[in-house]
């Protein structure tokens, strides 16, 4: 094999990753700027209800405070993590739309 054509086979593993990298972050809606009508709205059903919520990483409350006044997120998919001392977490990618509201049920299981 010509000194060419092995250099071409040696880039073509980086130049698949390159392309897969771009059309990977064209699947799902990301963020968009907040504003008028660019928010959505979830509730949360826990078992237990004290269960700490992140959003995105960030503390947001306990899950029962979400059960009935539902939080108020950006548009876009959201990383929605349950945290309680004696239970798996749980972690659920949401999709928030604009002006939507969602309900997410969830029931934790005990840690072994």
């Amino acid at each position: 094999m010509s000194t060419k054509k092995k250099k071409i086979w040696k880039g073509l593993p980086w130049l698949i990753l390159a392309g897969l990298m771009v059309f990977w972050g064209c699947g799902m809606p990301k963020e968009t700027r907040r504003g008028v009508g660019n928010e959505g709205f979830l509730l949360i059903q826990a078992v237990p209800d004290d269960a700490e919520v992140y959003v995105d990483g960030q503390l947001r409350g306990r899950a029962g405070e979400f059960e009935k006044d539902p939080l108020e997120l950006t548009s876009g998919t959201r990383r929605i993590e349950l945290r309680r001392a004696g239970y798996l977490p749980e972690v659920k990618d949401v999709y928030v739309g604009n002006q939507s509201r969602h309900t997410l049920k969830v029931n934790m299981r005990k840690s072994p």
